[in-house]
C-alpha cells in the first residue's frame, strides 16, 4: 500500500513538472531570408547570411537562403507557406509584405531597414537602422579631412529612401564642420565606375561615399585606381581597398537577423514592434579601418558628435517611406 501511495505521488510530481516546464519546438524553426540579388554582391546580405549562420549555433534552425528573382510576389508567397519566419530587407519587398501578411496569419515576418514606424501587424516584427547618425559623422570627418577647395561625393547604385536618410544625414555633417562644404553627387545607373569616379575626381571631389549596394566591389576596384578616398558602407570595407577606406558606415544586418530568429525561436516574438538600431545601443557605427590613423582633430571632433548624438542634441530625419498599416490584421 505504501509502495503504491509513494508510486502514485511520484507520478503526479511528474506529470506537474512536465506541465509547467516550457514546450519545447519538436521540429528544428524554419527560417527563410529572402534576397533581393546574390548572396554575396551586397555587404548587406552577406552579413544577413552570416546573423542566420550564428542562430544556428545557438538553437536548432532549418535555414533557407533565397535568391528572390522573377515574380517577387510569387516568391514571397512560397516562403510564407513553408517557413515559420520569413526575414526580408528590401524596398519592393517590404510593399509586397505590406499587402501580402494578412494571408498568412500563422507565419511570423522580419522586416530589416524598414521605416521608422514599421509595418504594424501582430504577425511581423521589424529592425530599422539610425543610420543618419554614422552618415553624419562620416560627413563631419570626411570635411575635416580633405583640403580647402576640395569636395566631398556621393555615389549610389540608385536613389532609395534609406539613401535618402544617409545622404542627408551626410551633407548635416560634412555641413557642420565645414558650412562651405559642396556634395557631388552621382548615380551609377549601369555606367562605368573608373568613368563615374574620374568624373566626380574632375569636380573636385577628393572623398566619395559609396553608397554603391550591390556595385560596391566594382566601386572599390575602381577606387583603388583614383587619387581618392572612400566611405564604406554596411560592413567595414577597408579590407577589399587598403589604405583608400578610412572608415566605414556599419549596420548590424547580421545581429538584427540573429535577434528576430531567436525571439521567434523563444516566443518573445513582438508584433507590431520595430527595434531601432542606433549608435548608442550599437546597431550602427563609424569603424575606422585598421591601417588608417585619422588626425587627433578629426579623432576629437568624431567623439563630440558621437555624445552629442547618442544624447538626442542632435536630432536627424529619417526619410524612408513611412510603411504603418494594418496589413489586413
Amino acid at each position: 500500500m505504501i509502495r503504491h501511495a509513494l508510486f502514485l505521488l511520484t507520478a503526479t510530481l511528474l506529470s506537474l513538472l512536465c506541465l509547467a516546464a516550457p514546450q519545447i519546438q519538436a521540429q528544428p524553426l524554419r527560417v527563410a531570408l529572402l534576397l533581393e540579388g546574390q548572396r554575396d554582391d551586397h555587404a548587406k546580405n552577406s552579413l544577413m547570411c552570416q546573423g542566420l549562420a550564428n542562430t544556428a549555433k545557438k538553437f536548432p534552425v532549418q535555414a533557407s537562403v533565397l535568391e528572390a528573382k522573377g515574380d517577387l510576389g510569387a516568391v514571397f508567397a512560397k516562403a510564407a507557406k513553408e517557413h515559420d519566419l520569413v526575414l526580408l530587407a528590401s524596398p519592393r519587398l517590404h510593399e509586397i509584405l505590406r499587402s501580402q501578411a494578412g494571408n498568412f496569419p500563422r507565419t511570423s515576418f522580419g522586416c530589416l531597414d524598414t521605416s521608422i514606424l514599421g509595418l504594424r501587424s501582430k504577425n511581423i516584427m521589424s529592425v530599422t537602422f539610425a543610420d543618419a547618425e554614422p552618415a553624419f559623422l562620416a560627413g563631419a570627418a570626411s570635411a575635416l579631412m580633405v583640403g580647402a577647395g576640395q569636395k566631398l561625393g556621393w555615389l549610389e547604385d540608385e536613389e532609395s529612401p534609406q539613401s535618402r536618410t544617409m545622404l542627408e544625414g551626410f551633407i548635416a555633417g560634412a555641413q557642420i564642420s565645414r558650412p562651405d562644404m559642396r556634395i557631388v553627387r552621382r548615380e551609377a545607373r549601369g555606367r562605368n565606375m573608373d568613368a563615374l569616379l574620374s568624373e566626380m575626381r574632375t569636380e573636385g571631389a577628393a572623398m566619395v561615399f559609396l553608397a554603391t549596394g550591390p556595385l560596391t566591389r566594382e566601386s572599390l576596384a575602381a577606387l583603388a585606381d583614383q587619387p581618392l578616398w572612400g566611405v564604406g558602407l554596411d560592413m567595414d570595407q577597408s579590407p577589399l581597398a587598403p589604405k583608400k577606406i578610412p572608415f566605414s558606415l556599419v549596420k548590424r544586418f547580421d545581429r538584427a537577423v540573429e535577434e528576430l530568429v531567436l525571439a521567434r525561436a523563444n516566443g518573445t516574438f513582438k508584433g507590431r514592434e520595430t527595434l531601432v538600431y542606433n549608435l548608442e545601443n550599437k546597431g550602427v557605427a563609424l569603424v575606422q579601418a585598421r591601417d588608417a590613423r585619422l588626425p587627433a582633430n578629426v579623432q576629437r571632433r568624431l567623439q563630440e558628435l558621437s555624445r552629442e548624438l547618442e544624447a538626442g542634441n542632435i536630432v536627424l530625419e529619417d526619410k524612408r517611406t513611412p510603411t504603418l498599416c494594418n496589413c489586413l490584421d
